[in-house]
Parts: structure tokens; C-alpha cells; sequence
């Protein structure tokens, strides 16, 4: 389940809804489709402790009731563990995801000095890469700098677990990608071995989440306060 794209995994979801018969609420128009979304994306390649699942019912459902008949109806690898009602109007979004990366005794000499070499350097730059899209398939893709210091509330190691937390600037998340270069790993190698721990979410709409860029960063999500896994 961790490599399907988000498109993927809420298909997924769609079709366990609609074979476990919840009475979702329906888009109008010619081409209708469910009104139900993942309220964090979670980055292809990790897998995940804590997703949260929005969906907009026609009748009123159990929360147990709907539990069991969704559990029926998941691929193996997600499991639902909690329902319950929205309290606010407001759409749930992403303030602050919290991730892990077991590491093995060869890693984590090197990834504990680039540790310190990060906490005395003012910025932390890394370079991403765009392929052309559409109609400008055959030109060659673009490169950008991106500082993502700002975007990264916390970055320390537990043991032999790499613990950070993201948070936006603006629009922009940092990639997980963007913090295994940041201390030496290789993300392609080390992707699939990311964990996202917990998410914090607002439901205020005047809430901002570029908020927390500014003064002291927002606490890192503790424990586990969860919705659903994938793996």
C-alpha cells in the first residue's frame, strides 16, 4: 500500500466504500463522483501510522457500524481504527507531520555528525528537480534551491531513529527526500523505510498554517493519535 500514489490509495478507498455500502454523498453534475478525501497526502514510497480519512454522508452512520464494514472491504495493509464526527465546519489541514526512519549501526555515525554540522549552519539547502510537463515533454527538466531549515520544526536522533517533524511555509511541505539529503542518505535507497508518525490537523478557517514559521515552531505531534495506517 505505501507505493500506491494519494489518486491510487483514494481509489482504493472509493471502492471499499462503495462495496462495504456506505451511504456516501455524491457531487452533482454529468460525471458524479463521492465527496470523500485524505486530508494529509502521504508522500509514495512511506508507509503510515496516522492518515485521516473526510467523508461526507447522505444518512447518519455508527461509528462502529462503519468501522466493521469498512474493515471488511480494505486491501490488506490499511486498517481503520477510530470514527467520529467532525466538530467544526472547517476542513481538517495539515499543521505539522511528524516522521521516523529506523537506522542501522553503519548509518548512524555519519547521519550523527551531519546532525551536528546542520545545527550550526543558517540555512539548509537542497535542490529539487521538476520534469517537463504536457507539451514540453523534450525539454530538459528544471532545477530549483529550496531552503528547507524553516519548513523542518525538529530533526534529531533517538537511538537509532532519525525523528523529524515537518511544518509549511506558505504552501510548501518539505519532501522526505529533502531531509535523507540533508543527513547523507540516499533517498531512494531509504524512502520505503520512512514512517509517518502523526499528523496535526486545524478545522479552524481562521487558522493559518504558515502561522508557525514565524517565532517559536509548533510541538512536534506526540504518540499516536490515530485514524488509520497503511503499510
Amino acid at each position: 500500500m505505501r507505493f500506491l500514489s494519494h489518486h491510487e490509495t483514494v481509489h482504493a478507498l472509493e471502492l471499499a466504500a462503495a462495496r462495504a455500502a456506505v451511504p456516501l454523498r455524491y457531487t452533482q453534475g454529468f460525471n458524479p463522483h463521492p465527496i470523500l478525501s485524505l486530508a494529509a497526502p502521504r508522500p509514495v514510497g512511506v508507509s503510515s501510522r496516522d492518515e485521516l480519512l473526510v467523508m461526507s454522508l447522505d444518512s447518519l452512520v455508527q461509528p462502529a457500524d462503519l468501522l466493521a464494514a469498512l474493515a471488511a472491504q480494505v486491501p490488506e495493509g490499511v486498517r481503520f481504527l477510530r470514527a467520529e464526527p467532525l466538530e467544526s465546519r472547517g476542513y481538517p489541514r495539515p499543521l505539522c507531520i511528524g516522521y521516523e526512519l529506523a537506522l542501522g549501526e553503519a548509518e548512524l555515525g555519519g547521519v550523527r555528525d551531519r546532525l551536528a554540522v546542520l545545527a550550526a549552519e543558517p540555512t539548509w539547502p537542497v535542490e529539487r528537480w521538476t520534469p517537463p510537463k504536457g507539451r514540453r515533454r523534450g525539454e530538459a527538466a528544471t532545477t530549483r534551491i529550496f531552503d528547507v531549515k524553516p519548513m523542518i520544526a525538529d530533526l534529531r536522533l533517538e537511538g537509532s531513529l532519525l525523528r523529524w517533524s515537518a511544518v509549511p511555509a506558505g504552501d510548501a511541505w518539505p519532501r522526505c527526500g529533502d531531509v535523507l539529503k540533508l543527513v547523507g542518505l540516499d533517498e531512494r535507497v531509504k524512502l520505503a523505510d520512512v514512517v509517518r508518525t502523526a499528523v496535526n490537523y486545524a478545522t479552524d478557517d481562521r487558522a493559518e498554517p504558515s502561522q508557525h514559521n514565524e517565532g517559536s515552531p509548533p510541538q512536534p505531534p506526540q504518540g499516536r493519535d490515530d485514524r488509520a495506517e497503511t503499510e
